[in-house]
């Protein structure tokens, strides 16, 4: 038995019949500068303001340590944290997909995250 094929290539007059965008057409803002484009936000918008922050070491670099405790378990431990851990805490166990706690002034994250933390720090902070 011949199978049937259906159609896709349309006639070239004909205008199309179901269109996504078609909602859309009307939500444009007026006022877009010469060429099409939004302006580029600030970096005031892209960083604004974080409730905790990490002091860098005296050679520069971000205080995070790796330690094996009791039963081979794995820690990283970020220390100099000042202003609100938890929501710094909360931060890094999405961006590392782990679990952790807050202990006086440092945070302590399951595993290894030595390299994924550091680029967290780098990318938020831009000193």
């Amino acid at each position: 038995m011949k199978k049937k094929r259906i159609d896709t290539n349309p006639e070239p007059d004909a205008p199309l019949t179901d269109n996504p965008f078609q909602a859309l057409s009307g939500q444009m803002p007026d006022d877009l500068p010469e060429g099409g484009s939004r302006p580029e936000p600030s970096a005031a918008d892209h960083n604004p303001g974080r409730p905790w922050s990490v002091e860098k070491t005296r050679k520069g670099g971000w205080p995070v340590r790796f330690e094996k405790r009791a039963g081979n378990k794995a820690v990283t431990i970020i220390e100099r944290v000042s202003g609100d851990a938890k929501a710094l805490l909360t931060d890094l166990k999405k961006h590392c997909g782990a679990g952790g706690t807050v202990r006086e002034d440092s945070i302590e994250l399951q595993g290894d995250h030595r390299e994924r933390v550091q680029a967290f720090l780098n990318s938020t902070t831009h000193k």
